[in-house]
This record gives structure tokens, sequence and C-alpha cells, in this order.
């Protein structure tokens, strides 16, 4: 299992900047940097979620995160091997904000 951090504090999945969540999916297949990739479950909190859309009292600090950014040092099919993993949250060229794995790297 892989250490999170998760600093999207507007995501409905996050507490205390852990997830709660069993596992993760990392996006962005085709990513060349850690800007193109994006955290594939976050939830934006809200007051129109289901009472049971998220298990908020059980925050992970180890979790298993899947990834599918085929070209990440850290993807060994399909499953993170990186020993911590940063979530955070970054904007776009237009300013709309969106998720980002800030471990992603590639090959030097």
């Amino acid at each position: 299992m892989t250490k999170l951090h998760c600093s999207v504090e507007n995501c409905a999945n996050n507490k205390e900047n852990f997830c709660c969540r069993p596992d993760i999916m990392v996006g962005g297949p085709d990513s060349e940097d850690a800007a193109q990739t994006y955290c594939a479950n976050f939830l934006e909190r809200s007051d129109n979620l289901p009472e049971d859309a998220v298990d908020s009292d059980s925050p992970n600090s180890s979790l298993d995160v899947h990834c599918e950014v085929a070209n990440c040092i850290y993807n060994e099919d399909r499953a993170c091997e990186a020993r911590h993993v940063d979530i955070k949250k970054t904007r776009v060229n237009d300013g709309q904000e969106k998720t980002e794995c800030s471990t992603f790297r590639t090959e030097e």
C-alpha cells in the first residue's frame, strides 16, 4: 500500500488530508507532466451528495493507488509503486481548478 496525502479540500473523499476510499485511480494515460494527471475518484463536496456516498469516518493514510499513466516511473502494471503519493489541486490554463498527482515522474 502507498502512503497518500491529499490536499484537495473540496473533495468529498478527503478528511484531514487523507482519502476515505480504500483505493484511488490516477488518470491521464498519455500524460507528459503532473499537470496532465488527475485523481479519477475526485468527488466535489456538495450538499447534494447522498449520506452514504462517502465513508467520511475512515480516512486512510495508506491505500492502493492504481495508475493508468503509462510513462510514470512508478507505474508497475497499473499499480503505483511509489512509497508516498501527493494529490493536490492545481489550475489549468482557463483558471479552472483540477486535481493532479504531483508525484508523477518520467525517466530522465
